[in-house]
């Protein structure tokens, strides 16, 4: 009987050694990881604040290139159709791209922007089929002046924190990011694999919808 209990014991531990095994090998293998050390021509996935972006989430992609530059592209086109209705006001789908070149200094990447591009998109349904209402380059020329008019810079970084993870964001100074606006933590485990290298590499991922293109060039025909 004594003998039994002792060998059912035994295997109840062996079992509860082994569930933990597994957990904590998901946990270290298997499971996003926050990026510690960047590797050239490799796309990083950033999720919002410091958590990995569910599937229906926004998120950025940035990948460093060996020759100094960048591609960093912000993908809002996830969302569901009612996320969309936001302050009392409708948005729509949209992804932004930018290009530029980087420097690295005391472990952080210093980004300048160079070129930029959005699509958009009329609804959930268009992202589906992956057709665009709009195309529009130098997006952030846009953004640039918005910020220098509120007193901020529009430039992002990549900076190294205290516990040694990459957060995307913009920095305050030259060794920190700002908490107070959006930043991004970086992860090992992209959804995508390549970034397109250019604007018009972007551009022809998409299909223009007819419809919606005319009734943007009337409109840009009436406002002349």
């Amino acid at each position: 009987m004594y003998k039994t209990v002792r060998s059912r014991f035994k295997v109840l531990i062996t079992v509860i050694i082994i569930v933990l095994s597994l957990i904590a090998i998901k946990k270290l293998i298997v499971d996003p990881q926050p990026v510690r050390d960047i590797k050239m021509n490799t796309v990083y996935i950033c999720g919002f604040w410091n958590r990995y972006p569910v599937r229906t989430q926004s998120r950025y992609y940035i990948e460093f290139k060996k020759d100094g530059t960048y591609v960093l592209m912000h993908d809002d086109s996830r969302r569901k159709q009612e996320d969309y209705f936001e302050d009392g006001y409708w948005s729509s789908p949209e992804i932004d791209l930018y290009i530029g070149k980087y420097k690295e200094k005391n472990g952080n990447y210093i980004l300048e922007t160079t070129d930029s591009a959005y699509v958009k998109f009329k609804d959930e349904s268009a992202v589906k089929k992956n057709t665009i209402k709009n195309y529009c380059p130098g997006i952030f020329d846009v953004e640039k002046y918005v910020a220098e008019q509120n007193g901020r810079t529009a430039e992002r970084a990549v900076m190294k924190t205290e516990k040694g993870e990459y957060i995307l964001g913009y920095p305050n100074n030259k060794y920190s990011y700002d908490e107070d606006r959006a930043y991004y933590l970086l992860f090992n485990k992209s959804d995508i694999k390549k970034l397109p290298s250019s604007v018009e590499e972007f551009r022809k991922q998409f299909k223009m919808d007819k419809k919606a293109e005319q009734e943007r060039l009337n409109e840009t025909e009436q406002s002349r």
